[in-house]
């Protein structure tokens, strides 16, 4: 079950990257932050030890605000964090992920009928032919037969080669930010809010237009080989504070999916989770939070944290 949920979270970092792996190269070629060396590049000589990351800090009374941009694959060389990171996590008495992935009970049935067409079409009907034969490749060299899938939404199998995708990563859910601080929460018996849920994620993406999710599907398809090593140079990113590199390669992303996967997967998004926090703060009961959501949700306007400074606070960057 853990590693369906874990799929679901993921998908949206996968589907992320499928579009900007070409972007990646270029910045590489034109150096700068925004760029690596063409050996990272190809996720050559990476290295995961470093005291990077994404914090920021709310006060407003006696209630304090941590907000920390986290990346859903991970690696044990990035841990411990940076000190700022982990004292925060420390001080803190409720944590607030995306999603709470120890407590969703996800229905099988249930999902393979909502991903299901409603009609009598098939992925065959959807898909460019190109594209359907190289999807019949990828899986039968994974020992699995397009055919099986056939009845199903694109963003359902999208879900489906995101996980062949990330098992091919050196980077795992199972080191996780998110799930490195869910699985202490539990240890250390802190109070767990969701900010989102499982079936929130789940409509968001059956309620895509048919264009949007063949769109997202051919891409992560047509750049099938490339993004394990574009995964790993976002950890790379990641874990060295690498700010403009990293906003980069989730900004071009975006863009290459279209106006309408923007604003449902981070604009709207975006803006329901600072006004989650924003009721949080407004409580004003005296407690520490620590907000722990993926980074495009920090990045990439309009942020979680601009949405605060909108509402009036001071939003102060730690790390």
């Amino acid at each position: 079950m853990m590693k369906r949920v874990l799929s679901l979270s993921l998908l949206f970092v996968v589907m992320v990257v499928t579009g900007c792996s070409s972007a990646g190269n270029e910045s590489a070629k034109n150096g700068g932050e925004a760029g690596q060396d063409t050996k990272q590049e190809s996720g050559e000589d990476l290295h995961y030890d470093g005291d990077g990351g994404f914090l920021w800090k709310v006060v407003h009374g006696d209630t304090t605000l941590y907000v920390h941009g986290t990346t859903h694959l991970g690696h044990e060389d990035f841990y411990p964090l940076a000190p700022e990171i982990e004292e925060a996590y420390e001080h803190s008495d409720v944590v607030l992920p995306e999603i709470n992935m120890f407590e969703v009970e996800v229905d099988e049935k249930e999902t393979l009928k909502m991903a299901s067409f409603e009609d009598d079409m098939t992925l065959k009907d959807v898909l460019s032919e190109e594209s359907y034969t190289k999807l019949s490749k990828i899986f039968k060299d994974n020992g699995m037969d397009v055919e099986d899938y056939t009845d199903y939404q694109p963003w359902y199998v999208e879900s489906v080669l995101a996980q062949l995708n990330y098992t091919k990563s050196e980077l795992t859910p199972e080191y996780g930010v998110d799930l490195y601080f869910l699985q202490r929460s539990l240890a250390d018996k802190k109070e767990i809010v969701e900010l989102e849920s499982v079936t929130m994620q789940n409509e968001l993406l059956r309620n895509f237009s048919m264009d949007t999710q063949v769109l997202t599907l051919e891409n992560s398809i047509h750049t099938y080989e490339d993004i394990p090593a574009f995964l790993d140079l976002i950890g790379y990113n990641w874990i060295h504070g690498k700010n403009e590199a990293l906003t980069e390669q989730l900004q071009t992303g975006f863009e290459d999916m279209g106006d309408e996967y923007k604003q449902a997967v981070n604009d709207t998004r975006n803006i329901h989770m600072a006004d989650k926090l924003d009721e949080i703060l407004q409580k004003d009961d005296g407690k520490t939070y620590f907000a722990i959501i993926g980074s495009a949700h920090v990045l990439i306007d309009p942020s979680v944290p601009g949405e605060l400074e909108e509402k009036g606070y001071r939003v102060e960057r730690i790390d």
